[in-house]
């Protein structure tokens, strides 16, 4: 096959030119990601794997549109496609998962991508009246090549398996989210928001894959095709992992998974805020009534009196160590006793403190933003959309009004 190749005089379009630019793009950042010292080493070494993994997808499409008389068992490569999905999914567990570990019953989250190619395989030689192959809808004289027929059941696996995979990694998410709120004060350093944004990037571009595949069975042109999309996936990670890579650093995701020891320095609860925010009956495991209320008590004096509240980067370790308890069971104390997450508990404390920041007359001079900062929050976002929930006005309306 090598020598047929080389053979062929090779011109490459506009098209192409910007697919090269994405492969070299995310080949950079896929060595970048496998050899970085910093941050979770095996979830970065996953991201790099699926980046490596793009890039010859996107290889092998380049080869499709420029290489004339390609063999037909070369288009077993894009079977890879089947692994864009797997590897976004591991890639969320290592994330969220501190305690997760490969085990051999994962590789059947593999197994797709090597039935695909080795069905294609078989079905080989390509054949027009072949069982698997799918006829254009409502036109028997459509311009779909018999290889696109016959690949109809791989091109529609490689279209399900991201939309299943990706919504898998948003369900993951959802209790990510809660758990993170148990241990951190401020969140946008580990919220992985990106990763939502990635999981919904691939599921909007494989709905708009669906629309074209549809469109080109209708023979309503063939001016894009979903493997087009799926190509220039390496230039859209690229674009996303490179903003992403200004805050990679800051990330320590420290949140124990369930069933996972609670470590001395980064612990966080998975007990949930099921109690009433107007609850005062303590919803504990491990705390009697009484002990609950007294370290509630005394929380409550801390918070008074000494205000750790006002340090930006407060985790509910620091506090626990603050007041000599377990941090499991201060957490436990807070979800019970005032039916928040540690991350409300916290961040109610700073509105409070930001409102009457807001109102003295010896602040006049500062910023909203000043105020914000002074009260504990560490970006505007968060300090806007916390004051705006509790209070029901903006910080500068808030102001103005109470003037």
């Amino acid at each position: 096959m090598v020598p047929m190749l080389v053979s062929h005089t090779v011109t490459l379009h506009l098209i192409s030119l910007v697919i090269l630019f994405g492969i070299a793009t995310g080949s950079t950042l896929a060595l970048l990601l496998c050899m970085a010292p910093w941050g979770n080493r095996r979830a970065n070494r996953c991201l790099g794997m699926l980046l490596t993994i793009c890039n010859l997808v996107a290889l092998a499409y380049i080869a499709h549109i420029e290489v004339e008389r390609l063999p037909a068992a070369f288009h077993a490569v894009f079977a890879l496609q089947l692994l864009f999905g797997p590897f976004l999914y591991f890639y969320c567990r290592l994330l969220t998962e501190p305690g997760f570990h490969w085990r051999a019953r994962h590789l059947w989250h593999m197994l797709p991508a090597l039935a695909s190619a080795l069905l294609w395989l078989w079905q080989l030689p390509v054949a027009g009246g072949d069982l698997l192959s799918a006829p254009c809808i409502g036109d028997a004289t459509c311009t779909a090549s018999d290889m696109t027929r016959a690949r109809f059941v791989h091109r529609a696996a490689a279209m399900v398996s991201p939309i299943v995979y990706s919504l898998w990694v948003l369900r993951l998410l959802r209790p990510y989210q809660r758990r993170i709120k148990e241990s951190y004060s401020n969140i946008e350093s580990v919220n992985l928001r990106w990763l939502r944004v990635l999981s919904y990037v691939f599921l909007a571009t494989t709905a708009v894959a669906i629309l074209v595949e549809i469109a080109n069975w209708l023979a309503l042109g063939r001016n894009l095709t979903p493997g087009l999309l799926q190509a220039l996936v390496p230039l859209m990670l690229s674009v996303l992992l490179g903003w992403f890579g200004l805050q990679q650093r800051s990330i320590r995701l420290s949140v124990a998974s369930p069933g996972d020891e609670p470590t001395p320095d980064e612990t966080e609860t998975q007990v949930a805020a099921n109690s009433s925010p107007t609850s005062r009956k303590p919803a504990v495991r491990n705390l009697s009534e009484s002990t609950a209320e007294a370290l509630w008590q005394r929380l409550q004096l801390t918070m008074e009196q000494q205000k750790p509240y006002l340090e930006p980067g407060l985790k509910i370790a620091q506090l626990a160590r603050q007041l000599d308890v377990p941090p499991h069971h201060l957490s436990e104390t807070i979800n019970g006793i005032a039916g928040q997450s540690f991350y409300d508990f916290i961040n109610q404390y700073r509105v409070e403190e930001a409102a009457r920041l807001l109102t003295a007359p010896s602040n006049a001079h500062l910023s909203v933003t000043d105020i914000g900062l002074q009260a504990g929050f560490n970006s505007n976002s968060t300090f806007f959309s916390q004051f705006k929930r509790r209070l029901g006005v903006s910080p500068s309306r808030y102001r103005s009004r109470e003037a």
